[in-house]
């Protein structure tokens, strides 16, 4: 079997599984062919591969059955009731850990980051999970350009199903922010409590993609404490953002929510 036809086996026996069949090929495809580059028997490769798409996708962080999370946003927007279609947000929003944590914070944490970077009329949600079902909270009209990045494609299609019912262009796509840049002009760039694990999984690549981003600002957050034991993280992550952009003129201010430490950086200066 040629290296070719081996990549070609183990992309096709992941997306076969239950667990990880959902996830971009593209993915799969550049984790197989580094896996039998490492190891010599494909079932070894095979474990290889379903262990990093663990630490990528974190299942354990959670996610709604999105067919029917699609049919009840179906059924609410039809009731034309502003209120129902934000407390059904809110619902699908607790089904994932992160989106969960902001929750509490949720009616000012917007508020607070346009604040610094203006409203934008466009921006990138990267690595977004169910973030952009927060796009009620953030004060914007449906004329914004809103572009939303994951590699989890039922994520994807039920976000682009929320866009449309929003009045949203459907511009969430399949796509891994590690093996390809956004390459989309916006005005703001969403990095938000991914670059622990974006670095954990990718080394050094969070300051190019930060580099890479063809945006005004930058608004990346860090969980405050940690998943498990509570420990503080501010000072920790603190200094890993400033590492990130050292040697650059970039203005950076730092927010401050419970359970999230936000830093919003402005790589473009004036008009």
């Amino acid at each position: 079997m040629s290296s070719v036809d081996e990549v070609d086996a183990l992309v096709t026996a992941v997306k076969q599984s239950k667990k990880y069949g959902d996830t971009s090929e593209a993915t799969i495809r550049e984790l197989a062919a580094e896996a039998l580059r490492r190891y010599k028997k494909p079932k070894q490769a095979l474990k290889a591969v379903r262990t990093q798409l663990h630490s990528i996708m974190a299942p354990y962080l959670g996610d709604p059955v999105y067919e029917q999370a699609a049919e009840r946003l179906t059924a609410v927007f039809a009731t034309h009731d502003p209120a129902q279609i934000k407390a059904a947000c809110g619902d699908i929003l607790h089904d994932h850990l992160s989106t969960r944590e902001r929750l509490p914070i949720l009616d000012t944490f917007y508020d607070e980051i346009f604040r610094i970077t203006g409203k934008p009329a466009s921006l990138l949600d990267i690595a977004c999970g169910l973030n952009p079902l927060a796009f009620l909270w953030m004060g914007l009209p449906a004329s914004a350009e809103f572009y939303a990045y994951d590699i989890h494609e039922p994520r994807i299609a039920f976000i682009n199903h929320y866009f449309a019912l929003q009045g949203l262009r459907p511009l969430a796509k399949v796509q891994d922010i590690a093996l390809q840049f956004p390459q989309e002009r916006a005005d703001v760039a969403l990095f938000l409590k991914e670059m622990p694990r974006f670095a954990r999984n990718y080394g050094d690549l969070g300051r190019p993609l930060l580099e890479a981003l063809n945006v005004r600002w930058l608004v990346v957050s860090f969980p405050e404490v940690s998943t498990h034991g509570g420990r503080n993280l501010v000072s920790r992550y603190r200094d890993f953002m400033h590492q990130l952009i050292a040697g650059h003129d970039w203005p950076l201010t730092e927010l401050l929510f419970e359970g999230e430490l936000v830093f919003c950086v402005q790589k473009e200066i004036g008009d």
